[in-house]
C-alpha cells in the first residue's frame, strides 16, 4: 500500500485541532487532517455554544418567572420546536464551513476514524499517510452508563437535539452538563428529578455554594438524590421507570417521560490503538503528555480534552494548541502554565469558581495566612432588584501579599464577574487597590467591593 507523506497529522477538526492546522500551513508545512465526525468539533456543534442558545431562552423565562407578580402577570408561551430550530441556524452550518476553511488553507482533509500502523505511520480510512508530527486532538464522547435498560438513555449531545421537550425528565449525573440541562429543561417547563453520585450537585465546584443552589433548586420543584446510582432503566409503555439506589442500599423506582445520561465523559481515543505504539494513557483513559504536550512518543502531541493536561475546557484546549503551534512552527520552547484558570456553569443562576478551592485552603492554612470571605448576600440590591433566589461568594486573600489567591461565586452576572477575579489573580493585583476602585453602579461588579469589606 501506497503512503502519503506530510509535516503533520492532525486527528480531530474541532477548534483546537484546526488552530494547530492553520498555523502549521501558515508556517509553510504540509497537512492532512481527519475528523471521524462532523467538522466542528464538541464546542460549536453539541457543547458550548448550541447549550448557551438554549440557555439563553431558559434564562429569559426564568427571569419572567422571578418576576412574576413583580410587573409581569404570566409567563409567555414558548415552543422547544422553535427553539431548537433557533439553535440548528447556528450549528447547521459549520461542518461544511470549518471543512472548506482547512480546505482554503491548503489542509487534505479526511473524513474517518484514524488508528496507529506505526510510531509516524497512521491508517486515515483507506488511505495510508506517514507524518514527521503527529497532533492528537480527538476530544471526548459521553461515558458508556452499563446498566440494564441503557438502550433507553438519551445522552447530553442528544439533549441538544431534541424535538420536544417531555413535561418530565430524570437526568442520571450532577456535574457541568447534567446541572446546566437540568436548570434549562425546569425553567422551559419540564419536572425534573436529578440521580447525582456525590454529595452535591456541582461537586467540584464550592461545596457551600453548591448547596445554596441545590436548595434554590428545590424550592422551585427540582428532585435530587444524593449520594445515589442509577441501577436500571425498564420501558414501560410511553414512559420509563429507573431504579435508584441510594447511600444505605435502598431502592427507589421513579417513573418518567425521557431519561438523560449525563454522567461523565471519556477520551474519544478508542479507535487511534495507542497501545499499538506505547502512548501511555491515565486510569482514566486521557493521553499523558508532559508541559510541552508531548505524548511519550515525542513526535506525537496530545491536546484538548483527550489530554491529560489542563481541565477539559475549550479556552484550555486553544491555549493548548497555540503552546504546540509555537513550539512546533515557531521555534519557541514554552511549557504549559494553567493556573488559575476560571470556569462557569451555566445554571440559573450561574456558578463560577477561579483559584484556589476549599479543599486547598484547608491544606494551606497552616502554612499561610489566608483570609476567608463568605457570604450569603442574597439580601443585597443586586439580587433583590432580579429577585434572584440566591447571590453567594467565597473568596479567599493571601493576608501577607495583600491579595486574591481564590474566587467562587454563585449569582446573577457571577459568568462575566469570575474574568475580572481571575484578571486580579493573575495580575496579583492588590486588595486595597480593588477595594479603592470606583465601579460602575448598579453593577455586578460593583459588588466586588462590598465582598472585600
Amino acid at each position: 500500500m501506497s503512503e502519503k507523506e506530510f509535516d503533520l497529522l492532525v486527528v480531530g477538526a474541532g477548534a483546537t485541532g484546526q488552530l494547530v492546522a492553520t498555523q502549521a500551513t501558515e508556517a509553510g508545512k504540509t497537512v492532512a487532517m481527519t475528523e471521524g465526525r462532523a467538522y466542528g468539533g464538541t464546542c460549536p456543534l453539541r457543547g458550548c455554544d448550541p447549550k448557551l442558545v438554549l440557555h439563553a431562552a431558559a434564562e429569559a423565562m426564568y427571569q419572567v418567572e422571578r418576576l412574576r407578580g413583580k410587573g409581569f402577570t404570566s409567563a409567555p408561551g414558548f415552543s422547544w420546536p422553535d427553539l431548537i430550530a433557533w439553535k440548528r441556524t447556528f450549528t447547521e452550518p459549520i461542518p461544511q464551513k470549518a471543512r472548506e476553511k482547512m480546505e482554503d488553507h491548503g489542509i487534505e482533509v479526511y473524513s474517518d476514524y484514524a488508528s496507529f500502523v506505526d510510531p509516524h505511520t497512521m491508517q486515515f480510512g483507506n488511505t495510508r499517510v506517514r507524518g514527521k508530527h503527529i497532533v492528537l486532538a480527538t476530544g471526548m464522547k459521553p461515558a458508556p452508563l452499563d446498566i440494564p435498560g441503557n438502550e433507553h438513555l438519551y445522552h447530553s449531545d442528544d439533549f441538544l437535539d431534541m424535538d420536544d421537550l417531555p413535561a418530565e425528565m430524570v437526568i442520571i449525573g450532577g456535574g457541568y452538563i447534567g446541572t446546566e440541562s437540568a436548570h434549562v429543561a425546569a425553567a422551559l417547563g419540564c419536572k425534573v428529578t436529578m440521580i447525582v453520585t456525590e454529595s452535591v450537585p456541582l461537586e467540584k465546584f464550592d461545596h457551600d455554594l453548591a448547596n445554596l443552589l441545590r436548595k434554590s433548586d428545590e424550592e422551585r420543584g427540582m428532585t435530587f438524590y444524593l449520594k445515589s446510582k442509577a441501577t436500571a432503566v425498564r420501558k414501560q409503555g410511553d414512559r420509563f421507570e429507573v431504579d435508584i439506589e441510594g447511600e444505605d442500599r435502598s431502592t427507589t423506582t421513579v417513573t418518567t417521560d425521557r431519561v438523560l445520561h449525563c454522567a461523565g465523559r471519556v477520551p474519544n481515543t478508542e479507535e487511534l490503538q495507542l497501545d499499538k505504539v506505547g502512548i501511555e494513557v491515565t486510569d482514566k483513559k486521557k493521553i499523558r503528555v508532559d508541559h510541552q504536550l508531548r505524548t511519550t512518543l515525542p513526535h506525537v502531541y496530545a491536546v484538548g480534552d483527550c489530554s491529560d493536561g489542563g481541565l477539559p475546557l475549550t479556552p484550555v484546549g486553544t491555549y493548548e494548541a497555540a503552546i504546540v503551534s509555537h513550539n512546533l512552527f515557531g521555534g519557541k520552547n514554552e511549557r504549559t502554565d494553567y493556573y488559575p484558570i476560571p470556569t462557569v456553569a451555566f445554571c440559573l443562576p450561574g456558578m463560577a469558581s477561579v483559584g484556589m478551592t476549599a479543599r486547598e485552603y484547608e491544606e494551606a492554612k497552616a502554612q499561610r495566612s489566608i483570609k476567608v470571605y463568605y457570604k450569603d448576600a442574597s439580601d443585597w440590591y443586586h439580587a433583590r432588584h432580579l429577585n434572584s433566589p440566591v447571590f453567594a461568594y467565597k473568596l479567599f486573600v493571601d493576608e501577607d501579599k495583600d491579595v486574591l489567591i481564590g474566587a467562587h461565586l454563585l449569582g446573577p452576572g457571577v459568568p462575566e464577574l469570575i474574568n475580572l477575579f481571575y484578571l486580579a489573580i493573575k495580575d496579583e493585583t492588590k486588595v486595597s487597590v480593588l477595594q479603592r476602585l470606583l465601579w460602575a453602579y448598579p453593577t455586578a461588579c460593583s459588588t466586588v467591593k462590598s465582598m472585600l469589606t
